[in-house]
């Protein structure tokens, strides 16, 4: 028997909104200032949706702490600079209130920084809807490591069978995959069968398919 979904777990950069164009022009632009540089098939396998800590330790490898800050601070200031009101990826009110309806806790697992956080959840018009919010920096271990969904889970108190994790990136997939969850992967950035490969039991161009809503349905708490 499907058990119940009684969770949702969501990703923020490429999962809720679409900024992994910003994301990319800024480490273009915030490593030029640091002598570097780095092509898109590269910066997909290493970058995108990794964690600072493992990022700064792949960019500079021989660099110290110092190095590192700078940085990302740079990068993360650069992206936030470009940043602008934007609509959330299609169909992910939807989504939202088929959860409000049935008082299905939704929580953001990110890596992201709390100020990106907090800037792109302003943008979207989505402060404060989410509960709990695990920032990957915040933890011993971020993505690709499970702890950020794990932790998720342990705060709701929620078995990972019980959840459903939608991520857009290589290293977000593996580690909702890793944790336990149904894995839907947002296809923003790869494509369904690089998703499919790292762990995404479902890949979807937004939330308007139909595959996914009849998922849902099929597992709706209150059947």
């Amino acid at each position: 028997m499907t058990e119940p979904v009684r969770a949702l777990l969501f990703d923020l950069d490429g999962t809720l909104i679409h900024t992994g164009e910003l994301h990319y022009q800024a480490t273009i632009k915030a490593l030029e200032t640091f002598g570097k540089s780095i092509g898109r098939e590269e910066y997909d396998q290493h970058i995108h949706g990794n964690n600072n800590t493992a990022i700064v330790r792949y960019l500079f490898p021989d660099q110290d702490q110092d190095i590192h800050d700078a940085y990302v601070d740079t990068k993360e200031r650069l992206f936030r600079a470009d940043l602008r009101p934007m609509a959330p990826i299609a169909g992910l009110a939807g989504v939202l209130e088929w959860a409000s309806k049935r008082q299905i806790p939704v929580a953001l697992v990110t890596n992201a920084p709390k100020e990106n956080k907090d800037a792109m959840l302003s943008a979207l018009g989505l402060t404060g809807r989410f509960w709990p919010v695990v920032l990957g920096d915040e933890l011993p271990r971020g993505k690709p490591d499970p702890l950020p969904f794990l932790t998720a889970l342990d705060i709701l108190q929620i078995a990972p069978q019980n959840a459903m994790g939608f991520d857009d990136s290589a290293h977000g997939i593996r580690s909702a995959s890793r944790a336990g969850t149904f894995v839907v992967g947002l296809m923003t950035g790869l494509g369904g069968a690089e998703l499919a490969r790292h762990g995404a039991d479902l890949t979807n161009v937004d939330y308007t398919d139909q595959t996914l809503h009849t998922i849902l349905a099929e597992r709706d708490p209150g059947r």
